[in-house]
């Protein structure tokens, strides 16, 4: 099959220096139909990148750990309604696992420049410089306050973390020892972890900037934000971003999200599955500015598209998310198709790949006649 415009706009990404090399992998009905990579891992020791190349996930962890949560509740050691303050007990007492859920808790980033997002970011350097535990981590960010009320607004912010410290409690285990047992041993996603397996297929973080001479790329060898690019377990595995995947491992995360099954076994129930995957903000919608489309609202820990009238035009309830070094992840229910995209510079340019890639992809999926 001839992905003409898929080609095209990658190879376009790569020359115009946005990326330094990427790896893509589309799927249809659990197979794949198109697997490519291009450019460098190393550029400046002209080592390509590979298929199998380690990458930084960043905020694509976040969908994992929604399913983690969900398969708690389908076993009824959690509830949607359930007040957080249970199980960490400064926290604002309206806050329940749904708002972490959906990203309505009040809770934010560290760039967020309310005294809260600076609480915040004191955790997180906590991690990064003196590598506290998860708990330490959670209860650090638990004396911070929210900056709305509970479920009146979407914040893009630390819900999912506390997602990942709140399993540890329920389930008296290290959270990525949780996420190995229930989804990666289950899945056979045999790369992925909040570490890097293989420092030799370990993709180099390239840090990007437009310049009066065009875009540069600028190898930064010693890139860790948020945690540690490192072939150790850290402390506090950060259930928002802190995995590291290939293309092939978070590929087959994404077609168990097409349906919650494994071989043919319903592994996550459909109701908890189409929870995940439809709109979770309704009438405070307009709260989330995060997207490029407003034909897209929130679920759980993933974008969803709820019409398909404006550019790119995806399908009607595709849905997932991206990371900070510009990958994305793609689930298309109706059709059956997934799209894996893995990159690794920063920042990332994720709308420039969440229009004009999924555009392209897209058109090809169309002309191909693979989707009508």
């Amino acid at each position: 099959m001839n992905w003409n415009n898929t080609q095209i706009k990658l190879k376009e990404f790569i020359n115009n220096n946005l990326f330094n090399g990427l790896v893509i992998k589309i799927t249809k009905d659990n197979e794949d139909i198109y697997f490519e990579n291009f450019g460098y891992s190393d550029k400046e020791n002209e080592i390509k990148i590979q298929k199998d190349n380690i990458f930084a996930l960043y905020s694509m962890t976040k969908p994992i750990t929604v399913v983690a949560c969900l398969l708690l509740i389908q076993r009824n050691q959690l509830s949607l309604e359930e007040p957080i303050k249970k199980f960490y007990s400064d926290f604002n007492e309206k806050i329940k696992i749904k708002h972490l859920l959906n990203m309505t808790s009040g809770l934010t980033y560290f760039w967020n420049n309310s005294d809260s997002g600076k609480e915040i970011k004191n955790a997180f350097d906590l991690v990064e410089n003196e590598n506290i535990t998860l708990q330490k981590f959670c209860e650090k960010v638990s004396k911070s306050k929210v900056i709305s009320e509970p479920g009146t607004e979407w914040h893009y912010g630390v819900s999912l973390d506390i997602i990942g410290g709140i399993i540890e409690k329920v389930t008296n285990q290290p959270f990525n020892e949780f996420l190995e047992e229930n989804i990666f041993s289950v899945l056979e996603m045999k790369d992925t972890t909040f570490y890097v397996k293989d420092l030799d297929r370990k993709t180099k973080v390239y840090d990007f900037k437009k310049t009066i001479d065009g875009n540069k790329l600028t190898a930064n060898d010693n890139f860790h934000f948020l945690m540690p690019f490192t072939n150790n377990q850290p402390l506090a595995p950060l259930g928002g971003s802190g995995l590291f995947s290939t293309a092939s491992d978070y590929a087959k995360f994404l077609n168990f999200l097409i349906d919650g099954k494994i071989n043919g076994i319903q592994f996550l129930e459909k109701e908890l599955l189409d929870l995940m995957r439809s709109d979770q903000l309704k009438e405070i919608k307009d709260s989330f500015r995060w997207t490029f489309n407003k034909d897209y609202s929130y679920g759980y820990g993933v974008r969803v598209r709820l019409k398909n009238d404006l550019h790119p035009l995806t399908e009607i309830g595709e849905f997932g998310w991206d990371g900070a070094l510009g990958s994305a992840g793609l689930v298309d229910p109706k059709n059956n198709i997934t799209m894996t995209f893995l990159s690794s510079s920063y920042p990332g340019n994720n709308k420039i790949v969440q229009t004009e890639l999924f555009d392209a992809v897209y058109k090809d999926l169309r002309e191909l006649n693979i989707i009508k």
